[in-house]
């Protein structure tokens, strides 16, 4: 026999509420997308319960982010509705407005799974102080959709209630609602069940939007690459932090007072060139002033990937199968001349690892590195033979 003044188990104005939750999530976005009402209304008539940029997600984010957050809410109303309502032995009026606050208090605590996911998306911040602005205004918009349409499950509610059981009249004042007993282990155990059922819900949500948000994080990553050219390698990956090369490379030896200097000296990138399996790309340095200045020794160079990340290549001072390696002497380059390194390597593979887009390189190690985009088989693990600094005459068509 049930209590005077309990509910039925609100199975109907939890599933209201669920199913309300993604119509205004998809309101939102539907109506925010074509423009037909301003924003700014629509906001305050449909939250944006859901984060609008779901709807541009792939199969199956699309559908299974929104289907996640809607069982969020779902279980997180029947358990609040069975803490809180269940306990008013009050007038239909009471229980209504109890109801109410239950929407608003699932509101809340439904949207920390987007709340987390944005979080640890984002993270580490900038300053301490910006840890939550991934959040934006999520947590205000889903507490004020309880505000604004908590009511309607709770109407839906007090719409199918029950005559009280006439062995336990109603208290004076109010509408007692009896509750069918529930099967299983929700009569023994209802609050145990249903809190363990919210924290799996909470937690397949919060994978559902994070899973979903870097599948689409990196279906945004690949078109941006392929319309920028991205003909080689791994596509970028935007969670990655970006890790460039060293403006200037550690350890260098002190130059002597005669070599040559940026203030001298330019690099020209010359055109790659392929062989039987084998690369060869030049660097020369043009003197473009009227004194002449020494090189010895051999380039500075570093490698980055699309990202702009540096790329763990090893490289070897010497020829290959098609470059020479003269001999780390000192060279003297005239007035208005040219010195030539080459690089050498073979054919890699390039099939999802990160490749070469960028050329970092400087007349030796200790001077500011300029770069190149240029966009080469070399990967990450890779080896690069690269030749000493000789004398040339002015190569075919450089690229400053």
């Amino acid at each position: 026999m049930t209590r005077p003044g309990h509910s039925t188990f609100p199975w109907i104005p939890a599933s209201v509420a669920a199913a309300w939750w993604v119509v205004c999530a998809g309101g939102f976005g539907f109506l925010t997308w074509f423009a037909l009402v301003p924003n700014a209304f629509v906001k305050h008539l449909l939250p944006e319960t859901i984060p609008r940029s779901v709807w541009f997600w792939s199969w199956p984010w699309i559908a299974l982010a929104p289907l996640a957050s809607a069982v969020v809410v779902f279980v997180v109303y029947l358990l609040l509705a069975r803490v809180i309502v269940d306990r008013i032995d009050g007038s239909r009026t009471a229980r209504f407005f109890a109801l109410w606050f239950v929407a608003v208090l699932t509101g809340f605590l439904a949207t920390l799974p987007w709340v987390i996911s944005a979080i640890v998306a984002s993270f580490p911040p900038s300053r301490a102080a910006f840890v939550l602005d991934p959040a934006g205004e999520s947590v205000l918009l889903s507490g004020y959709w309880g505000i604004a349409w908590g009511w309607l499950p709770a109407l839906f509610t007090l719409r199918r209630a029950q005559p009280a059981d006439p062995a336990h009249p109603a208290q004076p004042g109010g509408d007692a609602v009896p509750a069918s007993a529930a099967p299983g282990p929700l009569r023994t155990r209802p609050l145990a069940v249903l809190g363990s059922i919210v924290v799996v819900a909470v937690i397949l949500s919060g994978l559902a939007a994070g899973t979903g948000s870097r599948a689409a994080r990196l279906a945004a990553a690949a078109e941006n690459a392929r319309a920028n050219g991205h003909t080689l390698g791994s596509l970028p990956d935007p969670d990655v932090p970006v890790t460039p090369p060293p403006t200037i490379a550690p350890a260098a030896a002190d130059p002597a007072a005669d070599w040559c200097t940026p203030d001298q000296a330019a690099l020209l990138l010359g055109d790659p060139d392929a062989a039987m399996g084998h690369r060869t790309l030049s660097i020369q340095a043009m003197n473009f002033t009227d004194s002449p200045c020494t090189l010895s020794g051999y380039p500075d160079l570093a490698f980055a990937d699309e990202n702009g990340s540096a790329l763990d290549v090893t490289l070897v001072h010497g020829g290959t199968f098609m470059t020479v390696d003269e001999g780390a002497d000192p060279i003297v380059v005239p007035a208005g001349g040219y010195a030539i390194a080459r690089l050498g390597w073979g054919a890699m593979a390039t099939a999802d690892v990160p490749t070469t887009y960028t050329l970092y390189a400087a007349l030796y190690p200790g001077l500011v590195r300029g770069s190149w985009p240029s966009t080469l088989d070399i990967v990450a693990g890779g080896e690069v033979s690269v030749t000493a600094w000789s004398l040339t005459d002015a190569g075919p068509d450089p690229q400053p």
